[in-house]
């Protein structure tokens, strides 16, 4: 695979990496014939991203160049990191950059991103390949009873009201209003957290249509991500959802050149903390499978995802890891000093033993009195006189400093 992208579209490529960083720690580029691919999956897999470079994107492209066969397009899985790299300073990359070629050699390790900049200097970056595979997710995205399409300000401006503390965010449609709220967790003091409430009209979007009025919550955070991919290139978002526990798809394209599919995992609120009014504050259970279940669940990718789709809030299925409710429990028995020999002491162990069985009869900490005898016997003895050590200086004054 080989293809050049002016100058122009290098910054909307480097944008898109920023981007998809804050979704995922690994990058899997596909070549296909008419396009790239490019995905990444977050770490609680509940969050997926990808974009479609189009030919047009490129000046020149050729996806199997090292190839004779007209064989399928190559695929590879790089670092996340080391793409960052690459592209680390995306706003000026377009006055900087003249060329970006980027060749995927399949008898090579490496994944080559060649800069060609002003004043005739060139950055080659080698980017090792961590494994030549594809990652796909499958979702619904044209069959969804609710669309709207919204300028990216007017919600980037909504969700400036929350507070940076909020991690996941409810959405309520309805023919008449969008409603954004913050999520409440059911096990904190309703009465101490601040409730965020935005009411958005149906004219201020440029088109708006409910079939089925439903409230789904996900993730703040790669949400807050996708609003600042479209902001930067200043184009509107399309939000294409259906009923609670399906995911909800968030487009971002410019109609020719790529287009972007953002893919978060939607789970059920609770109905008794998560309603419109704030007078009701009684605590009730909640609804959610994943959160009703006590044991940790640890994520893993299913063959069949589909399937994994009609499952709760995740993309993906989960497997239970069991807890561990072993108790370690130290039994130390109370200090005592023995005076009265060896039958007392005998007596002594005893009595631990006992008050090791019965842990409601626990005696008293020795007193001060005590301790300080035993340390500082010596001094209590009746035939102590202190005279016999006079002039002996035990510690020497300090100076006067």
């Amino acid at each position: 695979m080989k293809c050049h992208v002016p100058g122009a579209n290098v910054k909307v490529l480097g944008r898109t990496v920023h981007a998809l960083a804050r979704f995922g720690d690994e990058l899997y580029l596909e070549s296909l014939p008419d396009c790239i691919l490019l995905r990444t999956l977050n770490a609680a897999e509940s969050a997926y991203a990808m974009v479609k470079f189009n030919k047009s994107f490129f000046s020149y492209f050729n996806y199997n160049y090292f190839s004779t066969e007209d064989n399928e397009g190559l695929k590879c899985k790089i670092s996340m990191k080391s793409a960052l790299n690459t592209f680390k300073s995306p706003t000026h990359m377009d006055k900087q950059v003249e060329n970006l070629e980027i060749k995927l050699d399949p008898e090579s390790c490496k994944l080559i991103f060649q800069l060609k900049c002003k004043h005739g200097i060139v950055k080659t970056h080698y980017i090792s390949i961590l494994d030549c595979k594809a990652m796909q997710a499958v979702y619904t995205k044209d069959l969804v009873p609710n669309r709207i399409t919204s300028p990216q300000r007017i919600l980037s401006e909504a969700l400036g009201n929350f507070q940076s503390s909020d991690d996941q965010v409810t959405l309520e449609a309805t023919t008449q209003s969008l409603v954004l709220r913050n999520y409440l967790d059911t096990n904190l003091d309703l009465l101490k957290i601040i409730r965020t409430q935005i009411s958005l009209k149906p004219a201020e979007f440029d088109s708006y249509t409910i079939g089925e009025e439903t409230t789904i919550t996900f993730t703040l955070k790669e949400f807050k991500a996708l609003l600042a991919f479209a902001e930067a290139l200043n184009l509107p978002l399309q939000l294409h959802f259906e009923t609670t526990g399906r995911p909800a798809v968030f487009i971002v394209h410019n109609g020719t050149t790529f287009e972007a599919h953002f893919v978060l995992a939607t789970s059920k609120a609770d109905n008794a903390t998560q309603a419109t009014s704030t007078q009701n504050t009684t605590r009730t259970k909640r609804k959610d499978s994943s959160v009703q279940d006590s044991a940790r669940k640890k994520p893993h990718l299913a063959t069949d995802i589909s399937k994994c789709l009609d499952e709760d809030s995740h993309l993906f299925n989960f497997i239970d890891i069991p807890e561990n409710n072993s108790i370690n429990v130290e039994n130390n028995g109370p200090f005592k000093s023995s005076v009265n020999g060896a039958a007392n002491q005998l007596e002594i162990e005893n009595n631990n033993l006992n008050d090791i069985m019965d842990c409601d009869n626990i005696p008293g900490s020795p007193t001060s009195k005590t301790m300080i005898k035993s340390v500082f016997k010596r001094c209590f003895e009746s035939t102590f006189d202190p005279r016999a050590i006079h002039g002996v200086v035990l510690a020497e004054n300090s100076d006067s400093e």
